[in-house]
């Protein structure tokens, strides 16, 4: 079954790297092409004023990544990607003009502007455009078998490729070697062992994906066959991995009794001089917030508050901390005062409970802000796991596998799930946020906790607040 596949294909971190890449090259060359224009005279990157395209590149990247234009199943639809990709370097261009002392003084032609505005965005656009027309192409895709039991193949594949348009399982080879009783699923063909070779060379494969639990044995002629594919080149890579990779979050579903190989949680949790390094950053985060925020944020609140929803301006709720410690919480109230007479419930999405205020301070996370107090009390850290109630998390700790390891740090302000996942409304939503919070725990990181701040503003900016 030759599909003429090309064997040019990325994964999905060189993909990244490619659009930033390409990106900040295109916005490089569209300002070199306006200074060939004699009535420019606004930017030139002439040798003594190198640093502006360094101040302008950097200016984009950060707000691409507030954007998320690197988000891959959105970087592969225009339709979904326009609209941030001009709101990003719609913010680049403001962000360059209102910082005279590091770049240009402003133009005598205001039109200057006009055009340095447009070939920037003309650049990217054009590229991003070039991107999906040609990336989204069968030649550049990830061509994948994976070897899995038949009755898993189905929602093994389902997930990996969910996580990547550009990622396809081409077949599976049953682990189990039962080739006579299995058969395709789900639009996914069988390979037999003895045609495995075969497959892989007119194909162009590169990458096998081996999902196996730690409760079954692997045939010992497949775990041959494998070795012999790995010493030819073939990538042989475990499932658990390339899930983890792909999403960033723990496929707590097939780690099974093998726990300590996917989230050693005390490698980077136990270093005391990190931890006392980020509480001193919390602090100091925390007060600059208390400033800037409660002259605008706290007094509108506390002024109308008491007319559209009467009643205790905070609410004070029991949350479990670290090593299951039960703290108090403290936020705005955003619903009636009788809101849960029927005892705990989630808030589910346009939960009706939510008055309209307070439907708009969750939309901007504002309802979250009294937990600066918690923070500089030490009950919580400005990044990790949201602490849940202890009504459920007593009910989540008998259903969900591994869910009180989330409690082995202190809980967060803001973490990977809730910028990674959707308000948590069910025990499933709760399996993936627990999934994110694992992942979080086990590669935590100054380079991970910025990210998370910067997603973060990406949530605040498009209202993804519940």
């Amino acid at each position: 079954m030759n599909l003429n596949k090309s064997k040019i294909n990325f994964d999905i971190s060189e993909r990244k790297l490619l659009l930033w890449l390409v990106d900040l090259l295109s916005i490089f060359l569209a300002v070199v092409a306006l200074n060939l224009s004699p009535y420019f005279s606004y930017i030139s990157w002439s040798i003594p004023y190198w640093y502006w395209a360094i101040i302008l590149l950097a200016y984009y990247s950060f707000f691409a990544l507030v954007f998320e234009l690197y988000n891959l199943q959105r970087a592969s639809r225009f339709d979904l990607l326009l609209y941030p990709l001009v709101s990003a370097l719609s913010l680049t261009v403001l962000a360059f003009l209102m910082t005279p002392l590091l770049t240009p003084v402003l133009p005598e032609h205001r039109l200057d502007l006009v055009y340095f505005f447009l070939a920037i965005n003309a650049g990217v656009v054009l590229w991003r455009f070039l991107y999906i027309s040609l990336f989204g192409k069968p030649w550049f895709y990830q061509w994948v078998i994976l070897v899995a039991r038949e009755k898993e193949v189905a929602d093994l594949s389902q997930s990996l490729m969910a996580s990547d348009p550009n990622y396809k399982i081409i077949g599976y080879v049953d682990i189990t070697q039962k080739d006579d009783q299995a058969t395709a699923t789900h639009g996914i063909p069988l390979i037999t062992l003895k045609d495995l070779n075969t497959q892989i060379e007119a194909d162009g494969i590169k990458d096998i994906v081996v999902a196996n639990s730690s409760n079954y044995k692997m045939n010992l002629t497949l775990y041959n066959h494998l070795l012999h594919l790995s010493k030819k080149g073939i990538v042989i890579r475990d499932y658990s991995q390339v899930y983890e990779r792909m999403n960033a979050r723990v496929p707590i579903q097939h780690v099974k009794k093998e726990f300590y190989r996917f989230f050693p949680y005390h490698r980077n949790n136990q270093n005391k001089l990190a931890r006392l390094i980020q509480r001193l950053l919390d602090i100091a985060i925390c007060l600059m917030g208390m400033v800037m925020f409660f002259p605008i944020c706290y007094l509108v609140i506390f002024a109308l508050n008491p007319l559209v929803n009467p009643g205790p301006v905070f609410y004070v709720q029991d949350r479990v901390g670290r090593n299951g410690r039960i703290f108090r919480i403290y936020k705005f109230r955003t619903m009636p005062t009788d809101a849960e007479t029927s005892g705990p419930q989630y808030t589910t999405k346009m939960d009706a409970r939510v008055r309209p205020f307070g439907r708009i301070l969750r939309r901007l996370r504002m309802d979250e802000l009294p937990q600066l107090v918690n923070i500089l009390m030490g009950d919580m850290n400005l990044i990790g796991p949201r602490p849940e109630r202890p009504e459920f998390v007593a009910r989540l700790n008998t259903s969900i596998p591994f869910y009180d390891v989330r409690h082995v740090i202190k809980p967060g302000l803001t973490g990977w799930a809730q910028v990674n996942h959707n308000y948590g409304t069910s025990e499933d939503d709760a399996l993936v946020k627990l999934q994110y919070d694992l992942y979080y725990i086990k590669n935590r990181s100054f380079f991970l906790d910025l990210s998370i701040m910067i997603k973060t503003l990406s949530t605040i900016l498009f209202m993804r607040g519940q």
